[in-house]
């Protein structure tokens, strides 16, 4: 059978790549489409696939949709498989026009069933990480090539989280009502093998340029295991790929691990994403954050920094309480409190299908806006805030990097939210973060390496 798998985004499909691994095991015939070029649903077309796979993210969910549903009204017998966050987050896509088949949970164990001609929701039986396939990077770089040499690529060590933030579609208690809280700790929250791990990177590494590797485990030191897998892994990271990581990791952990452990990390690390997401202890309540407070994050970034480590600081703004602004402009001296003068980024509150904000949301009866596309670069929140509060928190999200690195007075922050920008603003607004983000995980290579990016990103602003 032929398995057309359709990526969309300016960042690596991984979850497809891991698809791909799958689809090549089980000898079935694979090609990936770029969904940013033009013409991509005749492409499709012409070479008549039996199936069309999609893994969406949220943002991209209504364009994939628009996709298959021209696709399918030219080719009636082909099959929409679609898998994912999304998909596992909202299930009931299935009852959409153009959706035959949703994949609840990993790929693993599904294609068999896809291929004996099950539809509808098929749940995948979880089995064990160590036996994950190589993802289809190959494949997936020879028909997608814009990705081969982008400079930063995915990978992971753990599947899940073990968080449960409300704004997150990847939330523990989400996965844990899925599978049980037992096998789900057995299988997102355990590590691949460190051999597993090295072997996919020098593939990745075989095949084309890479100058960083973001690393997509929501928190690097989770686990009973971190103390002897990460120096493990640092050591053979070291001796074999040799190319700075992007981690994350949260204010509780930054202070819980050894220094031995801190220091081995920083080896192979050039930034470490800190998620602030709020500093009002009401807020971060609301963010199901409540183990967190800004005493917490000072002292954690600061013993960050004090092992060499440079610290991007992460926020969210635009949430659902009475003040929405003031909120955002206490989260912004919050993050200037702990680390002015860092590298940060700040983000409007996207309210994800079933999560706990979109439940809280729904609860409130509040509004969402039309102008929001899911997509953290425009800087337009969920929310239908008044008109005036919709600006004020677009233009924190387009200059909050600028607010917090030169640590700018609160007189001009309140007076740089109340302007108007046009679209080449916007857009030089949200480049300019980009390229502030990017010197500082790449430093000297960050403006050249920059350059290109400009050359290839289709950025939504």
């Amino acid at each position: 059978m032929k398995f057309a798998l359709i990526a969309f985004g300016n960042e690596e499909s991984y979850g497809l790549l891991f698809v791909g691994g799958e689809l090549l095991q089980l000898k079935q015939e694979i090609r990936y489409f770029d969904a940013d070029e033009d013409g991509v649903a005749g492409r499709v077309l012409d070479w008549g696939p039996d199936f069309i796979c999609f893994s969406p993210m949220t943002t991209f969910y209504p364009s994939a949709l628009k996709l298959a549903r021209e696709i399918k009204s030219k080719k009636k017998d082909v099959i929409s498989v679609w898998g994912g966050h999304h998909a596992s987050s909202f299930p009931e896509i299935v009852n959409n026009e153009g959706v035959d088949i949703v994949v609840v949970g990993p790929v693993r164990g599904t294609i068999e069933k896809i291929l004996e001609g099950r539809k509808g929701l098929i749940r995948s039986v979880l089995g064990d990480p160590a036996d994950m396939v190589m993802p289809a990077r190959k494949e997936y770089y020879r028909d997608v090539p814009r990705m081969r040499n982008r400079y930063r690529k995915v990978m992971i060590s753990v599947m899940g989280c073990p968080w449960n933030c409300a704004y997150c579609s990847s939330s523990c208690s989400h996965l844990q009502e899925i599978y049980g809280i037992d096998d789900h700790k057995r299988y997102f929250l355990s590590r691949r093998p460190v051999s597993a791990v090295i072997k996919e990177a020098r593939e990745m590494m075989r095949l084309g340029r890479t100058a960083e590797i973001e690393w997509g485990d929501d928190e690097v030191f989770f686990g009973d295991d971190a103390e002897t897998w990460i120096p493990e892994f640092v050591d053979a990271w070291e001796k074999e790929i040799a190319v700075p990581l992007y981690v994350q990791i949260t204010s509780t952990y930054a202070l819980k691990v050894s220094d031995k452990l801190l220091a081995s990390l920083k080896k192979v690390v050039n930034v470490a994403g800190m998620g602030i997401q709020a500093v009002r202890p009401e807020s971060l309540k609301i963010f199901n954050r409540a183990w967190d407070s800004e005493s917490k994050m000072k002292a954690a970034y600061d013993r960050l920094v004090s092992f060499g480590y440079s610290v991007n600081m992460q926020a969210i703004v635009g949430l659902p309480v009475a003040d929405p602004v003031e909120d955002a402009i206490d989260t912004i001296k919050g993050l200037q409190r702990i680390g002015a003068g860092s590298v940060c980024s700040v983000y409007p509150l996207l309210v994800f299908p079933g999560t706990a904000i979109d439940k809280l949301c729904r609860e409130k009866k509040l509004p969402m806006n039309d102008l929001c596309s899911i997509e953290t670069n425009t800087g337009i929140p969920s929310i239908a805030f008044s008109p005036i509060d919709v600006k004020r928190l677009r233009n924190i999200c387009k200059i909050g990097t600028f607010l917090v690195k030169y640590n700018v007075d609160e007189r001009w922050m309140r007076a740089l939210i109340d302007l108007d920008f046009n679209d080449e603003a916007s857009a030089a607004l949200s480049m300019n973060k980009y390229y502030e983000c990017v010197c500082d995980r790449l430093k000297e290579k960050g403006p050249r390496i920059f350059h290109e990016i400009e050359e290839t990103m289709k950025l939504r602003y």
